[in-house]
């Protein structure tokens, strides 16, 4: 574990911490964001209202679309930056599938950076992350996940300046047409943590299968994180028999949610997300009403951020159907984890 004390902590110590920095953030986003202060002050809630964890259903709901009615030509990120522009670090781009009038942007300053390289260290550290390992990452040059992996050519630490390893880049904005490249740069490293999406594991299959090989020959990877993404299928529970199969090592599910910095992932056990509570609180909501779904109930999945400074965002609305379990998952972590 990277972060034994925290990643162990007992859930009533996390529902306190979690209190704690909700407390923070709402007096934070309520000063400092003119999209919260709107929603809050029409909702007819204060942020001293929010005196504990069950207080957290008095906020209001934020939708994608409410942030789109806001976005302007003189202000990209509708309402939701609480910084000003010498503080900001990085602009990340709306994901491809979603690159639509508005576009909905989000911010990232120095201290937001730090904090996604730590969560993801746990991340790579619980998935078997090792000093002198290979890792390969399949993204596009806008997405966040390779800026805060990889260390070579930033100014900033990464998660390779605290595990150092090989890293392997791979630009997949137009996958289907670098495939020879990415199917001859796997074959040579043969990493032992492939980061991808489902469906750029199944072309590199097929096309390996083309050639009369197999990706358990070829690739031989101990883990494969298949990213989830907007618009991307999941995997499955059949999708990972058969990706076991054929590529042996470890298939594992990522959630990947960049416009609220929201990596959620399976630990070698398979049984759902983790996620990081000291960082995040997660809940299911009803689609039709908004209400919190019961205890164990399928809803969409709703993320609050109590770290970011840039462009965090309260109660989130996402359009993943999940369910949260908060049982200690069998690898001792104590952490909720999302089962979709």
């Amino acid at each position: 574990m990277w972060r034994p004390s925290i990643e162990v902590m007992p859930r009533s110590e996390i529902n306190k911490l979690q209190e704690e920095r909700l407390k923070r953030q709402l007096r934070y986003v309520y000063e400092n964001s003119a999209l919260h202060k709107k929603k809050f002050d029409e909702a007819k809630v204060k942020p001293a209202d929010i005196k504990t964890l069950s207080d957290l259903k008095k906020l209001p709901l934020i939708k994608r679309e409410d942030m789109e009615r806001e976005v302007t030509l003189k202000d990209i990120f509708g309402g939701r930056c609480c910084v000003p522009w010498e503080k900001v670090f990085i602009v990340s781009n709306p994901p491809e599938p979603q690159v639509k009038e508005p576009l909905i942007m989000t911010a990232v300053t120095d201290n937001d950076r730090e904090r996604m390289v730590d969560q993801m260290t746990r991340t790579l550290r619980m998935l078997g992350l090792k000093r002198g390992a290979v890792l390969e990452v399949q993204a596009s040059q806008w997405e966040l996940i390779s800026r805060f992996i990889e260390a070579h050519f930033m100014f900033r630490r990464g998660v390779q300046s605290l595990i150092p390893f090989t890293s392997i880049p791979i630009e997949i904005t137009l996958f289907f047409i670098d495939i020879p490249r990415a199917l001859s740069l796997t074959r040579f490293f043969k990493p032992q943590i492939i980061i991808t999406t489902m469906d750029n594991a199944q072309l590199m299959q097929t096309e390996i299968e083309k050639q009369g090989a197999t990706p358990k020959k070829e690739f031989s990877p101990e883990v494969v994180i298949h990213r989830i993404r907007p618009l991307a299928p999941v995997l499955t529970e059949e999708n990972r028999k058969e990706f076991e199969k054929k590529w042996g090592g470890k298939h594992v599910k990522m959630l990947d949610l960049q416009d609220n910095h929201f990596y959620a992932t399976e630990c070698l056990e398979c049984n759902g997300m983790h996620v990081w509570e000291d960082e995040f609180i997660v809940e299911t909501v009803d689609p039709n009403n908004g209400e919190p779904t019961a205890p164990g109930e399928k809803g969409n999945l709703t993320i609050t951020n109590l770290w970011e400074e840039a462009t965090p965002i309260i109660r989130y609305v996402t359009d993943k159907v999940a369910e949260i379990s908060t049982e200690k998952c069998s690898c001792e972590r104590t952490h909720a984890r999302i089962i979709m």
